[in-house]
């Protein structure tokens, strides 16, 4: 039968499969006798015979009972005669199995290693049909839920087809194993590890494909972890009118904190405190993730599902050492693999950093990715004195006076990545050495000096000269020794913040109530007086405050401005002296008024010029008995605004503290002094969320007061959020280096003459030539221009009758016009 009477046929099997039998299986016959034809000898005439097997593979579901092993025959037509047979057939007979693998009339592990073995022959096409088909199929067994037993069948199999000497075969089972993970059908660690086990194979392009799944995953799971920070970053932009928080929590900002952000203040102050808080708030940030606990499967995805990172690390690194036959490209897929194993699994590999330091050369291609690798590299739990060599030359080769610029920067750069993870390689005298090129006249240079000062202001300022130590430094906090870690507490972390917060806010409410209480109680003893005699105090109270205004008017018109801020400051330093004048106390601190009788805060009487002199030298003499600095002191003897301004504010200061330690004292005189929150009841989602707002919001407030910047707390949260959200958003030290950060941006080369005249003439190249543009067109190749051709177009018949009747017309009208013209007429 011809193709039109099969396709003729197949329509008609498959809607009467019982009326259209026997020609059917007479077509089976005719198959039969075909299939021992080519199995004996692989023939040339085989159309017949491929559209004679893809009518049966179309009919066979229709015949469950007359074809029940119909694949079975091709199978071992294929397996024996794979290589000899025709491109043509061969896709023919594959694409049969494939429709009888779909309609399910064979499983996927009776055609898998046929079709690996298809892998071998010199077939494009018919390769990629292979291979999309058996990733699709393992697709679609997983898409509702895991089917495990073939998961396991088809991983097994493709573990022995990894081992296979033929190259071909083996690297199309990895980019089976590689394609899954992709489409995250495969993620687990059975399929990492037989992708890491892949590179035992003898061969460079299946090291080299192994290599890149690590490093491609890697890079895309950084990407999309990057990616969805920055989405939810676009949701937490719009404030959420919720509950009041302080700055720095993520559970949202009230209305009030909103319109504090962005109404109260001024920005030439603002810009300034909060610049000052950067490198408080980074740190926090990464305390915060720290203690959050984030995993790096977000970035590091396919590197931390191996199993045996340490002997992973070494077999690459024995790979690296004896690979004389393997290209540069290879050796470098194989360093920064190697790298971001060491430093991600905080492994010991001892040879790897004098390995390295024979390629930390100015001159060495692609420098960057080495010395990125060489950072990734690094941890803390690596000795300093393994690192150091590696330092020593990377300074030496990098950093001097005689290097280019650009080589200075990358070279400060990346000795600020090895400091972030192992801070005990560095030394004083080197960090002050570099400290120097802060000055520099080159940008990138002195950018790279800044941030390695940045640094170690944060880690240990006392390294640091003076100057650099910026204002408020911790001169007692340094780095930890080598191997020293921190006994675990007996407590939740955070939890005695909660417990204070927690008794601090009941004290409020309970000062809160007593304080209405207060309120009411005055209210009442106000309505019964006015009550008793309304007239007669009424007249007295209103001229009272009449004399008072007036007596206060002629006060302020015979004082200066700065006096009376002055007085203003020494009255709230001043003890307590209205007792002496015989003004009557109660029981909650304020005073009677004698003429009034309404109560009042307690005022202190201004003090005359000799006493603030007095207090002056009694305070100059007491700082220089102890050694204190001098206070500021005016021309006239008096203390200067300024200086009452700052011990007003240290007053505060210390009556906070004095009322924080009462409170606190309170409370542990309780009976919760014993008992502890975390003993008492679990700790719910939201307490942790609590505790790590009162921890930044304590570490804010520590940085604020060390720093003067106290106005900046009143910026809003909305704008904390977005500095804490731009200040290192992960742990730096747990990231991989990105070499693009290490080059220097930036740096503009002097260009001599040859180099200036070289950029002329190729920006001379595609321009064209000097001339008229008559001279042009008259040299011009071709036909004419549209311009041209729309001068000689002819014009439709209305234009044409129009501008005939104005030839006609236009002698006419102009003699007319001679004719009427009676001269000019002067005034």
């Amino acid at each position: 039968m011809s193709r039109y009477d099969l396709l003729s046929l197949q329509g008609k099997a498959k809607r009467d499969p019982d009326g259209y039998r026997d020609d059917v299986l007479m077509q089976l016959q005719h198959y039969n006798a075909l299939h021992g034809l080519f199995m004996l000898k692989p023939g040339k005439d085989f159309k017949a015979f491929a559209d004679l097997t893809n009518f049966l593979a179309q009919v066979a579901k229709s015949y469950p009972r007359d074809m029940p092993e119909f694949h079975k025959p091709i199978v071992e037509l294929l397996d024996a005669h794979y290589a000899l047979l025709e491109p043509s057939l061969r896709r023919s007979l594959t694409g049969a199995l494939i429709l009888l693998h779909n309609r399910g009339s064979c499983a996927l592990n009776e055609i898998l290693p046929l079709f690996f073995k298809m892998f071998r022959v010199q077939d494009k096409q018919l390769r990629t049909l292979v291979f999309k088909h058996v990733v699709a199929s393992v697709k679609r067994a997983n898409k509702t839920k895991r089917d495990e037993a073939l998961n396991r069948s088809v991983q097994s199999f493709l573990q022995s087809a990894l081992r296979d000497e033929n190259v071909a075969a083996a690297k199309k089972a990895l980019a089976v194993l590689t394609e899954l993970y992709r489409r995250n059908v495969w993620t687990d660690a059975r399929t990492v590890n037989l992708v890491a086990d892949a590179t035992k194979h003898a061969s460079p392009k299946i090291l080299v494909a192994a290599l890149k799944f690590f490093l491609g995953q890697d890079e895309a799971a950084e990407a999309a972890a990057e990616a969805g920070e920055e989405d939810s970053d676009e949701e937490e932009d719009k404030p959420k009118m919720g509950t009041g928080t302080k700055a720095g929590t993520s559970s949202g900002v009230s209305k009030e904190d909103v319109y504090r952000a962005y109404n109260k203040g001024v920005t030439r102050t603002k810009k300034k405190k909060q610049e000052k808080l950067k490198r408080q708030v980074a740190s926090i940030r990464r305390a915060n993730k720290k203690e959050e606990g984030i995993s790096n499967e977000a970035r590091f995805a396919a590197m931390t599902l191996v199993n045996d990172p340490q002997a992973f690390a070494e077999r690459l690194f024995h790979r690296l050492q004896a690979g004389t036959a393997l290209t540069f490209d290879t050796k470098m897929l194989l360093i920064q693999v190697l790298s971001r194993v060491v430093g991600l699994h905080r492994l010991h590999l001892m040879h790897l950093y004098p390995f390295l330091q024979r390629y930390v050369q100015p001159n060495q291609r692609d420098v960057t990715k080495l010395l990125a690798a060489c950072a990734t590299a690094c941890h803390e739990l690596v000795p300093p004195d393994a690192l150091e060599p590696l330092l020593k030359q990377l300074v030496n080769q990098f950093v001097h006076d005689r290097a280019r610029p650009e080589v200075v920067a990358v070279g400060i750069n990346t000795v600020r990545e090895i400091c972030l993870r192992c801070p005990l390689v560095m030394h004083a005298d080197l960090l002050q050495d570099l400290a120097q090129y802060k000055r520099a006249r080159d940008k990138p240079v002195a950018t790279a000096a800044r941030a390695l000062i940045s640094l170690f202001r944060e880690l240990a300022p006392g390294m640091l000269e003076k100057k650099d130590r910026g204002k408020g430094a911790e001169l007692d906090k340094s780095v930890a020794a080598f191997g020293a870690s921190e006994v675990a507490a007996d407590r939740v972390a955070g939890a005695e913040l909660l417990q204070k917060d927690m008794a601090k806010r009941r004290r409020e409410e309970r000062l809160a109530a007593e304080a209405a209480r207060r309120d009411a109680e005055e209210d009442g003893e106000d309505g019964e007086e006015e009550d008793d005699d309304v007239d007669d105090e009424g007249d007295e109270d209103a001229s009272d405050e009449e004399d008072e205004d007036e007596e206060e008017e002629e006060g302020v018109s015979d004082e200066d401005e700065e006096e009376g801020a002055s007085d203003s400051e020494e009255r709230n330093m001043s003890s307590d002296s209205e007792d002496a004048a015989g003004l009557e106390s109660d029981s909650d601190g304020r005073v009677v008024d004698p003429v009034t009788g309404k109560k009042r805060k307690r005022l202190a009487p201004a003090l005359s010029m000799d006493e603030k002199r007095a207090l002056a030298k009694e305070l100059t003499a007491a700082a220089e008995r102890t050694g204190a600095p001098k206070p500021k002191v005016r021309k006239n003897g008096v203390l200067s605004l300024s200086e009452l301004r700052r011990r007003a504010k240290e007053a505060a200061r210390v009556k906070r503290l004095s009322e924080a330690e009462a409170g606190d004292s309170d409370s542990d005189s309780d009976s919760e002094k014993d008992l502890k929150i975390e003993h008492d009841r679990i700790l719910q989602p939201e307490d942790f969320k609590r505790i790590k707002a009162l921890r930044t919001a304590t570490a804010l407030g520590r940085a604020l007061d060390k720093t003067g910047g106290k106005k900046a707390a009143e910026t809003g949260a909305e704008e904390m959020r977005r500095m804490l959200r731009a200040a290192d958003k992960s742990a730096q030290a747990d990231r991989r280096v990105n070499p693009e950060t290490l080059a220097a941006v930036g740096v503009k080369r002097a260009h001599d003459k040859e180099s200036r005249v070289a950029s002329i003439m190729a920006g001379r190249e595609d321009r064209g030539v000097f001339g008229a543009a008559q001279d042009r067109k008259n040299k011009k190749s071709g036909g004419t221009s549209n311009v041209e051709k729309a001068k000689r177009k002819n014009l439709p018949l209305a234009a044409r009758v129009k501008a005939a009747k104005n030839r006609r017309t236009s002698f006419v009208s102009k003699r007319v016009k001679d004719k009427q013209f009676k001269g000019r007429f002067r005034k």
